[in-house]
């Protein structure tokens, strides 16, 4: 695209809201009528990644998601250890009749003495086969291993809310990682850490999920001018390619007086939760908080012409883009966003 002028790149990840067998649009009790407009009037294209880490990675000219454990490391702990590094960040098991589940860190809270008292145990237990346990931010944990494994494995967040067994490790060390949480399971069954959090009545923590295993990335580089992000992956990519990175102002004003000209990347992740643990309420809430916040005042901004282009990206394939003359074009009908992405 032409980017003189400015431009904001909106990723909005859950947009389509959470898994149900009824329409969104009934649980709605007023239309998002800006959020309408703007995907109404906007072009349709398709954009490379089905889901936000694969959406970030593209839009800096990396595809492989083995880059992100080195890559947020980095901006974790400032360096990134020798060797193979991988995510193996503390989740919460829970056994259902038929199933385990999958719980990740935004459906708890984990302090950085808990984190790093976990840490410590496995350290202790491991420290007679090459692996490093680190905890630099409590919630992202890092595992240092002398050779690469042989496992594929799925990001804790696509898997979070559901049965672990089809997403466990795959690979030609499948069985030896299979284990590997087993065992980890029995150390932390009974830590200090997770019988306080049972009296507290919070989830213990019974695991680490290991995904995103790999070594840095060579050079990365994107449009963006900007990033607008509280979403690690985008910070750490933005930093990487040596653009200014910094978090979500507090209103649209603010965002656009923070862009020159160029294209401001901003990553507004409120409604990704929700949808992904199935909570239409809170889903509801954001998207609510949102069109009052974010929608209307974009569409604001570029009737204004204080933006040049609005694009938006609800990370599922699609991208919407919407210019001040679509913007005008009133014979274009207003339809529910929600049919719009579908």
């Amino acid at each position: 695209m032409n980017t003189a002028g400015k431009h904001i790149a909106l990723l909005l990840p859950g947009l389509g809201g959470p898994a149900s067998d009824h329409p969104i649009g009934d649980y709605l009790e007023r239309r998002p009528a800006s959020l309408d407009r703007l995907l109404s009037r906007a072009a349709s294209s398709s954009l490379p990644g089905a889901d936000l880490d694969s959406v970030l990675l593209h839009s800096f000219g990396l595809a492989d998601t083995t880059a992100i454990a080195p890559l947020t490391c980095l901006l974790d702990a400032g360096q990134v250890p020798a060797g193979f590094v991988m995510r193996a960040d503390p989740v919460h098991l829970r056994a259902d009749q038929s199933c385990v589940r999958l719980f990740e860190s935004h459906s708890f809270t984990i302090s950085q003495d808990e984190a790093d008292a976990l840490v410590a145990t496995f350290n202790a237990f491991y420290a007679d086969d090459g692996w490093r346990l680190d905890a630099p931010v409590a919630d992202r944990w890092y595992l240092g291993c002398d050779r690469r494994p042989e496992i594929t494995s799925a990001s804790p967040w696509s898997v979070a809310g559901e049965d672990i067994y089809a997403s466990l490790p795959q690979g030609g060390s499948a069985r030896e990682w299979h284990a590997l949480l087993n065992e980890v399971q029995m150390l932390f069954h009974g830590h200090d850490v997770n019988l306080q959090r049972e009296r507290q009545g919070r989830p213990v923590i019974n695991s680490v999920w290991p995904w995103g295993g790999g070594v840095m990335p060579g050079e990365a580089s994107s449009e963006y001018t900007r990033v607008l992000a509280r979403e690690p992956l985008a910070v750490a990519l933005a930093r990487h390619a040596g653009i200014a990175a910094s978090t979500l102002p507090a209103d649209v004003p603010e965002l656009v007086a923070q862009g020159d000209e160029g294209v401001v990347l901003v990553v507004c992740d409120d409604l990704r939760w929700p949808a992904r643990y199935n909570e239409i309420e809170k889903w509801l809430a954001a998207l609510a908080h949102l069109e009052q916040t974010l929608f209307a005042g974009l569409l604001d901004a570029l009737a204004g012409r204080q933006i040049d282009s609005l694009r938006l990206m609800p990370c599922n394939g699609q991208c919407f883009t919407l210019t001040r003359r679509r913007q005008r074009a009133f014979w274009r009908p207003v339809r529910p966003f929600e049919q719009v992405l579908n």
